[in-house]
């Protein structure tokens, strides 16, 4: 099983968020597949499906493709503030994230029945099926100072 710490807003494992493309295949290497995205306003992105390793990457195309979120399956180990995110269910998860100063909170029910638990001012979704977290979602906006520090 893989292991990461996500640090919400800057970063997923050893990987800035604002990374280029390059600097990912560095850390990564080549994804398994990926795909162009489309956005309302025709603005393009890009994501990386690293299946076999359980996540993938996102691309912001406005800002020359720079990675600028991460999809992680409950198969990753996935750690935040040292805590395994995935063992928590919807109380602790709340709790975690209210005593580390994140309280801009958002849930909803999708008719499929998977709920989702949002953390607008972390950038993080988490998902769960059944009371358990299946999935999570962070990330950052991407500005002109990362771009050109990386």
């Amino acid at each position: 099983m893989l292991s990461f710490d996500a640090c919400l807003l800057q970063s997923f494992g050893s990987l800035q968020f604002g990374s280029s493309s390059d600097e990912v295949v560095k850390v990564f290497g080549a994804a398994e597949e990926s795909e162009e995205l489309e956005a309302i306003d025709g603005s393009k992105s890009a994501v990386w499906h690293y299946w076999s390793k359980g996540f993938s990457l996102f691309f912001d195309g406005k800002m020359k493709n720079r990675f600028c979120c991460a999809e992680i399956d409950s198969s990753v180990q996935l750690k935040m503030w040292d805590i395994p995110i995935f063992s928590l269910n919807e109380p602790q998860l709340k709790e975690l994230f209210v005593q580390n100063g994140f309280k801009e909170l958002d849930e909803e029910l999708h008719e499929w029945g998977e709920k989702r638990i949002t953390f607008e001012d972390a950038m993080a979704d988490f998902y769960f099926e059944k009371g358990v977290m299946v999935s999570v979602n962070y990330g950052t906006a991407i500005s002109s100072e990362m771009e050109t520090n990386n």
